[in-house]
């Protein structure tokens, strides 16, 4: 018998916005750049942590 996967962890703009230290309005221009998550029947849309991260990682900088 296989495990599961685990499930990815959603966050609405609330949330990323919280957890990232930035303003909403910050949070909403990053989920414009991610593929949303809206369930069926729900008004709400979020994205998953990975793809946050992956997004972090891709537009990160390094110092010239």
């Amino acid at each position: 018998m296989s495990t599961p996967a685990a499930l990815p962890e959603l966050l609405d703009c609330a949330k990323l916005a919280r957890e990232l230290g930035i303003t909403r309005a910050s949070a909403e221009a990053i989920m414009r750049r991610l593929p949303k998550v809206q369930p069926d029947g729900l008004r709400k849309t979020y994205v998953r942590r990975s793809d946050v991260a992956a997004y972090l990682e891709r537009s990160t900088r390094s110092a010239a």
